[in-house]
């Protein structure tokens, strides 16, 4: 397979510019060469490897790129943040729906559309990753010693809206009703997303 050079020229605004090399210049498959050079109308990058790695290299740029800029332009005060963007600029998976009910509760607007696996909301993208990665985080602290999923949600939920630590959430959910245990593991006792609602009106009491 021949090796090609290849120079591509990103239209982007400065900021739209620094967020695309920073996540593509480690996802992108091996090149024997890639040289990012920012100018005054955008990102001239310089590519040089197999063809085939080359092509797929521009692909992942241009999709990068879309996502970035519906991300970052506001459309009325929502805006939509691609699934695929944030998981590769936080590098965890984490429950789109999950993520959007965490939002809500505090304080912003936020819906999943499932067809265009995209978050539309009022937070800002630094926000929206900021809350993706605690998600993720506590969702793996979590995953042994809860009984089934809708108890690491609501547990997941209650401990990035409240910043407390895992175990006083715990605690004062089993105190109020909340939470129960099922063969050594928690089990909440209703709905999720009704119970993180009960949990934060008692917290905000109690603060």
């Amino acid at each position: 397979m021949p090796l090609v050079k290849r120079r591509f020229s990103i239209s982007c605004r400065e900021e739209e510019c620094s967020k695309l090399y920073e996540i593509v210049k480690d996802k992108l498959p091996a090149l024997s060469h890639i040289e990012f050079v920012f100018t005054n109308k955008g990102l001239l990058i310089e590519v040089y490897g197999y063809e085939s790695d080359v092509k797929t290299a521009w692909f992942e740029i241009k999709r990068t790129l879309k996502a970035l800029k519906e991300a970052m332009t506001p459309r009325s005060d929502m805006r939509k943040y691609s699934v695929d963007l944030i998981t590769r600029i936080t590098r965890r998976t984490f429950s789109p729906e999950l993520l959007v009910e965490v939002i809500k509760r505090m304080g912003r607007r936020a819906v999943y559309v499932r067809e265009e696996n995209s978050i539309f909301s009022d937070m800002p993208l630094e926000e929206v990753t900021k809350v993706a990665e605690s998600i993720a985080e506590k969702n793996a602290q979590l995953a042994k010693t809860c009984k089934n999923t809708s108890t690491r949600y609501f547990l997941v939920a209650c401990t990035v809206i409240s910043g407390l630590p895992v175990e006083d959430v715990v605690r004062i959910s089993q105190e109020i009703g909340l939470l129960g245990q099922d063969e050594g593991k928690y089990i909440v006792k209703s709905d999720w997303k009704r119970a993180v609602d009960e949990f934060y009106k008692c917290y905000k009491q109690i603060k």
